[in-house]
């Protein structure tokens, strides 16, 4: 009997008419998302005089739903460490709490660059308003509750000429914007407006685990979030697609034939046969300014997070600097809480994002005593192995080497084998 396929969930957005943290929230929240959840979610931050309330309306005769924050202060400078700090601090899911950080930590990294500061210092003007805060937490809140595996980000739409900010007249795109879109994928949008602020940058570029086309499935529900500007020549509006799929059906965006489509034979000896394969993710960045005590601790995060596996390899860097890139292999269903924790952990400000295809033999645990001690070996077609964890506690206890007991073990092992499932 042929087990039930899994599906999984892909939040598409589709952002050509360009993006600011209202509208990304008032998505989210159109496609279901509870404004109570979110409201109350918002409540365990310590800033107060706000308000958060969906309001149904048009724009360009489309029906949309439009995140009106409104706040009693006009004018707030935070820092950085201060909202970090802040959403740290609150009582919020671990999904939410990371994810808010970690879009807070890349205006920030990005604001240190431009102006040639060390992130400490970065104090946020526009973005450290309240309503700032509202949009991004609440965002974060939001998806939490739609049930998505991955969020994947459609073509950026652009507009030309100037905005006026707190530092006076800047050029569209701001700077920041700029920084934060990079390696995304725009289109042009024929207005001279600011169409992506700082905050829908952001937002998109952490919430995204990838740049690319919707991908196949079916598709379960859509909603569009609204901005509070409402031009005459197109919908100042962000469009959400949930899009429902199995594991055979490759989400992770590569258009047309490639290595990793998941028809390719697999090329094993007769008498085996795979027991899976399905999709993965491969996430890499190269590091010169991690500490090997970040790199150790961050896959360590990373396993316990849910990766399939986490290694770093040494390389080098330009102008001759050594460094190491930190890889993960994960499933789809993985990409954002390790994109966050990748750049939480490491302070990186990119990450490679590429689909894999993952073949898995058949293996089975098996339980074994030496000296008394219980040790698991894991058991596949072509070999055995005893379980790192089972030999360091039983070593511990038995003040001998780990070396020395995974000998034994693989001798006890051996000897059970020959002496059958009856002796």
């Amino acid at each position: 009997m042929t087990a039930p396929q899994h599906r999984r969930r892909t939040l598409w957005l589709d952002p050509r008419f360009g993006a600011s943290g209202d509208m990304l929230l008032g998505v989210l929240l159109g496609l279901g998302a509870s404004l109570e959840v979110v409201t109350e979610g918002l409540g365990r931050l310590p800033v107060d005089g706000w308000s958060l309330e969906v309001e149904p309306t048009l724009r360009c005769s489309l029906s949309a739903s439009r995140a009106a924050v409104r706040a009693e202060e006009l004018d707030a400078h935070r820092s950085w460490s201060t909202i970090d700090a802040m959403v740290a601090g609150a009582d919020l899911p671990d999904r939410v709490r990371t994810g808010a950080r970690t879009t807070f930590r890349r205006l920030g990294e990005v604001e240190a660059a431009i102006h040639r500061i060390d992130i400490d210092r970065v104090r946020f003007h526009e973005v450290g308003a309240v309503d700032a805060i509202v949009d991004v937490v609440g965002s974060w809140l939001a998806l939490d509750q739609l049930g998505v595996d991955d969020v994947v980000s459609g073509p950026v739409g652009l507009g030309t000429g100037t905005t006026t900010a707190t530092h006076g007249v800047l050029p569209v795109p701001a700077p920041a914007t700029a920084e934060l879109l990079a390696g995304a994928v725009i289109a042009p949008v024929d207005v001279e407006a600011e169409t992506v602020t700082p905050t829908g940058a952001a937002l998109l570029a952490t919430m995204a685990s990838r740049w690319g086309a919707i991908p196949a499935g079916t598709l379960v529900a859509t909603a569009r979030g609204a901005g509070s500007r409402d031009p005459a020549g197109y919908p100042n509006v962000v469009t959400g697609h949930v899009i429902e799929h199995g594991d055979d059906e490759l989400a992770i965006g590569t258009t047309g034939p490639s290595d990793h489509d998941l028809s390719i034979p697999a090329a094993l000896p007769s008498g085996h046969e795979l027991a899976h394969r399905h999709q993965a993710v491969l996430l890499s960045t190269n590091l010169d300014d991690a500490t090997p005590e970040i790199v150790g601790h961050t896959i360590a995060a990373s396993l316990a997070a849910g990766a399939d596996d986490a290694w770093a390899t040494p390389i080098v860097m330009k102008k001759g600097r050594p460094g190491v890139t930190l890889t993960i292999l994960c499933g789809p269903d993985r990409v954002a809480a390790l994109q966050a924790l990748l750049f939480a952990e490491t302070a990186t400000l990119g990450i490679r994002v590429q689909p894999a295809i993952k073949d898995v033999l058949d293996r089975r645990l098996e339980e074994i005593a030496v000296r008394g001690q219980p040790v698991r070996m894991k058991v596949g077609p072509y070999g055995v192995k005893p379980e790192y964890e089972d030999l360091a506690r039983a070593a511990a206890a038995l003040d001998l080497s780990v070396r020395q007991l995974a000998a034994e073990a693989m001798t006890a092992f051996a000897g059970a084998e020959q002496a059958g499932p009856d002796a």
